[in-house]
């Protein structure tokens, strides 16, 4: 495919609009799928089609298009291309439920996961999407559910009529609902094309919610009555330093922590006083969770990961902080030793500092080893520090499992190097038939991951200081 094009540079010029158009209109007809989905899994690549070639050449012979010669054709092209973008949306959900019945006519041909026939299938489809693990049985549960109840919402996503989140709301808010509610709310809201045009995200919501209650307000009324037993708070990293503090509360303690807030805001402070009312809230919940004013300092416990260059000899080789990130060279140095120009009871916070070991010629945290199946404590905050997150591709999820990567069972090991650190959906989806795990040789610790369908996705350690970002790519080896 794309024959006449070996031997062009990286980056090609724009072809001609006529030339391009060629490309795709002239691609051959598309042959139809096999009626029956395939029962057993080849452990080779997949068989190539016809369809999938037409994909692939759709997709590379679309960054030959030169751009739009006036403004309006190049609106118009955008608004095109994001109708496009919907229609391919569409037709993922259709590839997702036919993906989950192939696995399910595989495993019942094959005596397995009676229980739960579809299993793994979710994780495959996450993996395939480029996202967390925990997507993907949502967006296998969202398709099913469009595709058997909701042909209406279907049609206007592959119209272009509507964005693949605005379908997810709409399903996402009718799934709990009789399947005879459901189609009639998706005939009554999307039953006539173009009636979703030009309807917002939350517009489409009200309208979705005010359909929904018509029908049934037992559902809302059992989740209003849930939401104490559901209340959380979550403290996540963000850019540029922060930490965003985020939650749920049942509605009446949401309405007396912001109208404490506000209080707090609305008190006469002193003309020495610049803090804005933002920051008055934020201080006064720091103080009040905390039980500390935040000038006084708020002591901390860090995992702080620096080489010694950074931290005697002034460089500038960001540092690494366990439940943050990489932080600037300066700001680490500053957690060590204070502010120079303020008492301790002043500094910012309090800071023990429990300082870890690199090897100074990979990066790599001293390893440790021990004969016990569960790995443990000082093990386990050592991978936590090296892997940061969940070490499945595409999931950044908090590390809640440190396990094995091969499992004892087949002869793993309990060391760091056989260790690894994964969410509680990620560490129990490779459980599944089929799925094997191994490490392989690379500059930092590196995983070979193999899927049941065949898949085989490398997870590498991220990279700590003192450690290249990209090192050069080395051929699998096994080192278990």
């Amino acid at each position: 495919m794309f024959e006449e094009f070996d031997g062009e540079p990286s980056n090609p010029e724009s072809l001609p609009i006529e030339q391009a158009g060629e490309m795709l209109l002239g691609h051959r007809p598309i042959g139809h799928a096999p009626e029956n989905p395939v029962a057993i899994r080849q452990a080779s690549a997949p068989q190539r089609d016809e369809a999938l070639e037409f994909i692939e050449a759709v997709t590379e012979a679309m960054g030959y298009f030169p751009p739009a010669a006036d403004e309006a054709t190049g609106f118009a092209r955008i608004a095109a291309l994001e109708k496009l973008k919907s229609s391919a949306s569409a037709t993922q959900s259709v590839e997702a439920k036919a993906a989950e019945e192939a696995v399910i006519s595989r495993h019942e041909a094959e005596g397995k996961y009676q229980d739960n026939p579809n299993r793994g299938t979710g994780a495959e489809i996450a993996l395939a999407r480029g996202e967390s693990q925990c997507f993907g049985p949502q967006f296998l549960a969202y398709s099913r559910s469009m595709l058997e109840h909701m042909p209406h919402t279907f049609a206007a996503l592959r119209r272009g009529e509507i964005k693949e989140n605005r379908s997810m709301a709409i399903v996402r808010e009718t799934c709990e609902l009789d399947p005879m509610v459901q189609e009639i709310i998706d005939r009554e809201l999307a039953g006539r094309p173009g009636s979703l045009e030009g309807v917002g995200s939350r517009e489409l919501t009200a309208r979705v919610k005010r359909l929904t209650l018509a029908f049934d307000n037992t559902i809302e009324m059992n989740k209003s009555s849930e939401a104490l037993r559901k209340r959380f708070i979550s403290v996540r990293v963000v850019p540029g330093g922060f930490m965003r503090i985020s939650g749920t509360l049942p509605m009446e303690q949401g309405v007396a922590l912001n109208e404490a807030l506000v209080a707090a805001a609305a008190k006469k402070r002193s003309p020495e006083d610049r803090r804005t009312d933002m920051q008055v809230k934020a201080d006064a919940l720091v103080e009040r969770v905390t039980g500390q004013s935040p000038v006084e300092g708020t002591p901390l416990l860090v995992n702080l990961v620096m080489t010694d260059r950074t931290l005697m000899q002034g460089d500038s080789e960001p540092a690494y902080l366990n439940g943050y990130g990489t932080i600037p060279a300066g700001y680490a140095r500053y957690l060590v030793t204070g502010d120079p120009n303020l008492s301790p009871k002043e500094s910012r916070a309090q800071v023990w500092i429990r300082r870890l070991f690199t090897a100074p010629s990979s990066g790599e945290l001293v390893a440790m080893e021990s004969s016990k199946r569960i790995l443990p404590k000082q093990l386990k905050r050592m991978i936590a520090v090296r892997d940061q997150f969940c070490r499945t591709p595409y999931c950044d999820a908090p590390i809640r499992h440190y396990d094995h990567v091969q499992q004892v069972a087949m002869g793993g090991r309990t060391t760091a190097v056989n260790g690894d650190g994964r969410c509680a959906w990620c560490n129990y989806t490779k459980e599944t038939e089929g799925w094997s795990e191994r490490v392989v040789d690379g500059l930092r610790h590196t995983i070979e991951i193999t899927t049941s369908s065949g898949q085989v996705f490398l997870s590498m350690a991220p990279p700590l200081p003192g450690t290249p970002e990209s090192p050069p790519q080395s051929p699998p080896v096994d080192s278990c």
